[in-house]
């Protein structure tokens, strides 16, 4: 008889822990990260340092979760913390939220109904998603929100508000998938967006801008003051509002740089108020039939801002103006002292013309008491097109407009560069690039062919403050059609120059 010997052999198998949500048990208590490792059966635990959110994390109607010591948060694959009741994240220094693996990333927040009383403050969000407010009033203040490129219907910007009029100050948001603030196109939302840097979003190069834009409520508006923002990415504009239903603005004190246009209201039913901001070389895709306007109006005869004391420059359009839309830059016959101009609107170009304000409309528009960058009326008229340049326009009624002695020092902010002149040009074979530099930055000057191959880097230094006069010597060049690029910490633009040999 044959002896069979079984032998059973230990199979090391690994199995994957596998959590279910957690949600807190809705009993008005207080919670913070230690008591969620006790009590959410591996939802949260603790290793190493961080604390790891394993699945999502629910925190039910009338309980507080409170973050208020620095921490780190590492969120799982797909997880996200959905907040009914209230999260309270306040750290001395920081709290960061992050993700278990930088490649799967995570989803990141969604504040609910009733959840008015959170606030994200001293937060590092970053490797997730969005954070989404639905219904919910709530404050984001002094966070950092970077990187976040999850590609998920979870939220369409770093932060998505529906039905929300939260405040949102003081944070710094950049290098996010597509917008850094979105909300509806026919959701009524009328956040406060506050002192805010907001720069080189939508990394996918998408046609989208930095804030997106839709409905908002009558009272309060939507308000955006005192941000800067700056892009990079060449599809990226700053500022739309294309409102589905009505929209109730005011944008005001901000800094909109190097975008792909400055500020868009599109469609009617717009009240907006434009004041004080400084909308300066919006003009990085460089294509002047896709864009490039400082303030671009294209509606209805509802559209109906008034634009006044801001400082438009550098733009490839400085303001246009399309459909039947009614702005008010400037009207002194009436007796509103709200709409009195006192913009300066100069040095707004492409394809060797100015164009500092273009009325594509049959009405005409009141832009009076605005200075022009000029006190003598023949290159004003020059620089605005309407219905003398087509009798299919309507007027542009700019006078009277101011002079330079009716600039007080107080009304100008300096900027951090001014590209004065680039002469001749055409030329041959050789120009000169005459600009002036408030700040101490490093500055590079480039050639490009019509190829955008370059052709030659002219200067690539560390440049002081003051006046400067370069050269450019294309003896050994092609007549053509070539790209100077000017960039440094606060400048980039473009001029095209032409080489006839």
């Amino acid at each position: 008889m044959k002896k069979i010997i079984l032998l059973f052999l230990s199979l090391c198998i690994l199995i994957p822990e596998v959590y279910a949500n957690y949600s807190t048990p809705g009993t008005n208590k207080r919670w913070n990260l230690d008591s969620l490792v006790n009590f959410s059966g591996g939802v949260v635990t603790f290793s190493g340092g961080f604390y790891n959110v394993n699945d999502t994390l629910i925190i039910s109607a009338t309980d507080t979760v409170s973050i208020l010591t620095n921490s780190t948060l590492r969120l799982g694959q797909s997880v996200f913390i959905d907040v009914f009741g209230t999260l309270k994240i306040s750290p001395p220094d920081s709290v960061k939220i992050t993700a278990q693996d930088t490649n799967t990333k995570y989803l990141g927040f969604r504040f609910n109904e009733f959840a008015d009383a959170s606030v994200l403050q001293k937060m590092i969000m970053e490797y997730g998603n969005s954070i989404r407010l639905l219904d919910c009033d709530m404050l984001i203040n002094n966070c950092i929100i970077r990187n976040n490129t999850q590609n998920s219907t979870f939220g369409n910007a770093a932060i998505s508000i529906f039905r929300s009029n939260a405040i949102i100050s003081n944070n710094k948001i950049f290098r996010n998938r597509v917008a850094a603030i979105q909300s509806g196109a026919n959701i009524a939302s009328s956040p406060q967006i506050i002192n805010n840097e907001i720069y080189e979003n939508n990394i996918t190069n998408a046609n989208v801008p930095q804030i997106n834009w839709g409905a908002t409520l009558t009272n309060p508006p939507l308000i955006i003051r005192g941000n800067k923002i700056r892009g990079l990415f060449t599809n990226a504009g700053g500022i739309a509002m294309l409102a589905i239903g009505s929209g109730n603005v005011i944008i005001e004190n901000n800094e909109i740089k190097f975008n792909r246009y400055g500020i868009a209201l599109l469609s009617g039913n717009i009240n907006a108020v434009i004041n004080n901001n400084i909308i300066d070389s919006n003009n990085i895709q460089g294509n002047p039939s896709l864009g490039g306007s400082g303030i671009n109006l294209n509606g209805n005869s509802t559209l109906i801002p008034i634009i006044k004391r801001n400082f438009i420059r550098g733009n490839l359009w400085g303001v246009t103006i399309q459909g039947t839309a009614k702005p008010n830059l400037g009207n002194v016959f009436n007796l509103d002292t709200n709409d009195n101009g006192l913009n300066q609107i100069y040095g707004n170009g492409n394809t060797g013309r100015i164009y500092d304000l273009f009325n594509n409309t049959p009405d005409s528009i009141y832009a009076q008491n605005n200075y022009w960058g000029t006190t003598i009326q023949d290159s004003i008229e020059a620089h605005i097109f309407h219905r003398t340049d087509s009798a299919a326009l309507g007027y542009v009624n700019y006078i009277p407009f101011r002079t330079v002695t009716d600039i007080k020092t107080n009304e100008l902010t300096p900027a951090t560069y001014s590209i004065l002149n680039v002469y001749p040009n055409p030329f041959n074979p050789e120009t000169t690039i005459e600009f002036n530099l408030n700040t101490a930055q490093r500055i590079k000057i480039e050639v490009f062919d019509v190829t955008g191959r370059v052709v030659e880097v002219i200067r690539n230094e560390d440049l002081q403050r003051g006046n400067y006069k370069v050269k450019w010597n294309a003896i050994n060049k092609n007549s053509g059609v070539y790209f100077l690029k000017i960039t440094g910490n606060e400048i980039n633009t473009t001029r095209k120059l032409l080489l006839i040999k």
